[in-house]
């Protein structure tokens, strides 16, 4: 504490400093869940401080970056980011470029090159990831920090942050650097500014308060855009329950045992348990011992209008659709009642407060009015600074406005109703026919879980369309139903030539469906 009898860390201001006098209110309360125990707020600051220091003695401060390799979702994950943020310092993990599941650790020469690239200063690791990170610290010539990590500075959590004072943050000041992998495969490195960051966590706050105590249980990795959303949680004076990974059972599990009241997922989490509780023939929230919950947040991908039916006949009103990238965070948002409205389950809603978005035609960039589909652009406080690639910033950064590449149209009330990805696009016969709007109408079919379109260049030069579908247990499907049911809703340039069924649609890094690694596998059945 500081001798003025406030806490040492108030004069950072931010989120960091008012997150830290939240739980410094009551430091017996629990406040994180994390491998069967719960962690006390006091527990929590007395490690956020040891941290400070022990990162302040390896040099941290205004402008380096921290790069973090732990155990997927660790509550260290937090605590070195808060720590690093009250240096007015960045963090840069490594474990995962994956959105939607860290459990596939990268290769070391990945995580060397996103050491090198972040310009990182030092490395931080807990005990299981120790054995990796000496390796990266050696080869990388950084020091290495962790709690009982051989040769590693120690971080003993004490009531002692250091000499280092923390002054004002700066909205200038990077936060993060977020690797991923998005929809091409190739790793990028998002510069993320405190402006950024901290306009999500309380835009979130604002968004509206639980009456009583938050419990969010987080699934997806902390890592990622989940951060945010906790931070919020912690300053709404709510707890976190940690999972190690998102697996349907646990979550259920862990969402009754813990009476959870908010959660945040990705659309394909959302799908799984779905499924699952359909499996298990329980038909309401109620019924599953899900009543407590108050707010599921999905985001990732635009859901299919007829999962979002089964999703708003188990959850109700507690159902949240965020529609937003890495690079932009929020963009849009589908509300509750909005759910309810079957013709509305086809948008994403409207703009978050304090975002803007309009369509521009994809050749002449011009804006394009109500109705119109083009590429959607995003401008808002949440957007990134830049990729670390300047050459790849100014691709997608332009006159102020951050080019999605989502093709989508606004109607005359203001929503965004999303058709494709531009590089997903295929032109059949001179038709341009948009893969997503085939899933949506193969996801009417009763039976079908997961359905993923794509094109294939064929022998000919020309561009064949083709589709995977995943079944529900105990489902049976023809490959002629579904073909004879999208050209009855479609038309015939949008039937695919080929219909694979399969067990489960393999997934890329960014955790959405794998189109490259599925092209291969229809030669494969060719």
């Amino acid at each position: 504490m500081a001798t003025d009898g406030r806490a040492w860390w108030t004069a950072a201001g931010g989120y960091v400093a008012e997150l830290l006098s939240v739980l410094a209110k009551e430091p017996g309360a629990p406040v994180l869940h994390y491998r069967g125990s719960w962690i006390t707020g006091g527990a929590y600051l007395r490690t956020v401080t040891g941290t400070h220091r022990a990162l302040h003695e390896c040099g941290v401060g205004h402008g380096t970056v921290v790069g973090v390799l732990t155990a997927p979702n660790s509550p260290d994950i937090l605590s070195v980011r808060h720590a690093a943020h009250l240096l007015r310092a960045a963090v840069g993990h490594l474990r995962s470029t994956n959105p939607g599941s860290s459990a596939a650790m990268l290769g070391i020469e990945d995580q060397l090159e996103i050491l090198r690239t972040t310009g990182a200063a030092v490395l931080y690791c807990d005990r299981d990831s120790a054995g990796r990170a000496a390796e990266l610290a050696r080869r990388a010539g950084l020091p290495l920090i962790g709690p009982g990590v051989p040769g590693a500075r120690q971080v003993a959590p004490g009531d002692d942050p250091g000499p280092a004072k923390p002054v004002p943050w700066s909205p200038g000041d990077l936060a993060a650097i977020a690797f991923t992998s998005g929809s091409t495969g190739r790793p990028k490195g998002i510069r993320k500014s405190r402006r950024a960051w901290d306009s999500v966590v309380y835009g979130t706050i604002a968004q509206g308060r639980e009456a009583e105590r938050i419990t969010a249980l987080v699934g997806t990795p902390l890592a990622q855009t989940v951060a945010q959303l906790a931070d919020a949680a912690l300053i709404d004076g709510g707890r976190l329950v940690l999972l190690e990974e998102f697996e349907p059972e646990a979550w259920l599990r862990a969402a009754r045992e813990h009476n959870a009241t908010r959660t945040f997922m990705a659309t394909s989490h959302l799908y799984r348990i779905i499924d699952r509780l359909q499996e298990q023939g329980l038909r309401d929230a109620a019924a599953a011992g899900l009543a407590g919950l108050s707010r599921l947040d999905y985001a990732g991908s635009p859901a299919a209008p007829a999962r979002l039916a089964e999703a708003v006949d188990l959850f109700g009103p507690s159902l949240y659709q965020q529609y937003g990238t890495s690079e932009t965070a929020r963009i849009c948002n589908l509300l509750p009642e909005e759910h309810a409205d079957p013709e509305l389950r086809a948008t994403v809603g409207r703009p978050f407060p304090g975002v803007e978005i309009s369509v521009s035609d994809l050749e002449t960039g011009a804006e394009l009015g109500a109705g119109q589909a083009g590429e959607v652009r995003v401008r808002s406080p949440h957007v990134m600074d830049g990729y670390v690639d300047a050459a790849l910033t100014a691709r997608v950064l332009r006159d102020g406005w951050y080019h999605t590449g989502d093709i989508g149209f606004i109607d005359e009330h203001g929503r965004l109703h999303l058709l494709d990805r531009v590089a997903d696009v295929v032109k059949v016969d001179g038709v341009k026919v948009y893969p997503t709007v085939i899933e949506r109408a193969t996801l009417t079919l009763p039976g079908i879980t997961q359905a993923v379109v794509y094109g294939f260049l064929g022998e000919d030069g020309l561009e064949h369309l083709h589709a995977a579908i995943t079944l529900r247990r105990g489902a049976s499907v023809s490959i002629d139903e579904v073909r004879g049911h999208i050209g009855d809703i479609l038309s015939p340039a949008h039937v695919p030539e080929t219909v694979l069924v399969l067990d489960e649609v393999p997934l890329n890094a960014a955790g959405k469906p794998d189109k490259p690694r599925l092209r291969l596998r229809h030669t494969s059945h060719a």
